[in-house]
């Protein structure tokens, strides 16, 4: 009982059947057109984990948590979200050397997952985090929350014919690609950054195209945040997360291109 999460945060605590007890994600499901009082209890079996891995930002008048998904799951859609100050919101923070209004990831597990090839199959977050297990007879869903890892005979292979070590060789692949892109990712965000901060000191500097510089920084520290704050160091989905990354590091390169160019010196 000492464990932040309890039953009743996914248990009806009368009947026990799954149930969402977060207003924040029942809200954001129905802009999207969405009851999920209506959801089947496979996906069900996503959404008790969704309402809290997920993405989220505080109105700043009431503090009322948000989900930023009216436009979408992908990043770019939250993004441009984000884009409309909705109820005022305007940043997380400002950057200390760029002066950029930054946006803060949470934890958009529930966002990327949706997008992938296992939730498009059917796949729920609980078949791989909470596989099914059997003990004399009974069968159970494993309430060791953790990676699908750790239990890859119960989480993988019930429907994968591969072996254990093609598997686990296959997950292992895509996470260390994942975090090489990440880390270039990030220093090359960080580079950008401290070039802002630079052309910034110069009084003759275009404030324009130091605007341009910080709108194009704070999108490419969102698109490397959204990897880097989510749980599945890319495996949740592969392809959008190198996509996202490979942006990332574009945006950056961009924003230095644009700080070089407020100074007058050349691209």
């Amino acid at each position: 009982m000492k464990h932040p999460v309890t039953c009743a945060n996914c248990h009806d605590p009368v009947t026990m059947k799954l149930t969402v007890v977060n207003p924040a994600f029942i809200e954001a499901m129905e802009r999207l057109g969405i009851d999920v009082s209506k959801a089947s209890r496979q996906d069900m079996r996503s959404y008790v984990c969704g309402q809290c891995h997920s993405e989220y930002y505080f109105e700043p008048a009431s503090k009322k948590v948000v989900f930023p998904w009216d436009k979408g799951y992908l990043p770019e859609e939250m993004y441009s979200y984000y884009a409309q100050k909705p109820a005022g919101f305007e940043q997380d923070w400002v950057h200390p050397d760029s002066g950029a209004r930054m946006l803060k990831a949470q934890h958009p597990d529930f966002e990327t997952f949706t997008g992938g090839v296992h939730a498009r199959s059917g796949v729920a977050c609980a078949d791989c985090h909470m596989p099914f297990m059997r003990d004399k007879g009974q069968k159970y869903s494993s309430h060791w929350v953790t990676s699908p890892l750790k239990h890859v005979q119960a989480s993988c292979m019930t429907c994968h014919t591969q072996d254990e070590k093609w598997l686990l060789d296959r997950v292992k692949t895509v996470q260390d690609n994942c975090w090489q892109l990440q880390h270039i990712a990030g220093q090359t965000v960080a580079r950008a950054h401290e070039t802002i901060s630079r052309a910034a000191a110069i009084q003759t500097a275009d404030k324009t195209r130091l605007e341009k510089a910080r709108e194009l920084i704070r999108r490419a520290q969102w698109f490397w945040d959204v990897v880097a704050a989510e749980n599945g160091m890319g495996f949740h989905n592969p392809s959008q997360v190198m996509n996202t990354l490979g942006r990332s590091i574009d945006m950056a390169h961009q924003a230095s291109a644009e700080a070089d160019m407020a100074t007058g010196r050349p691209f």
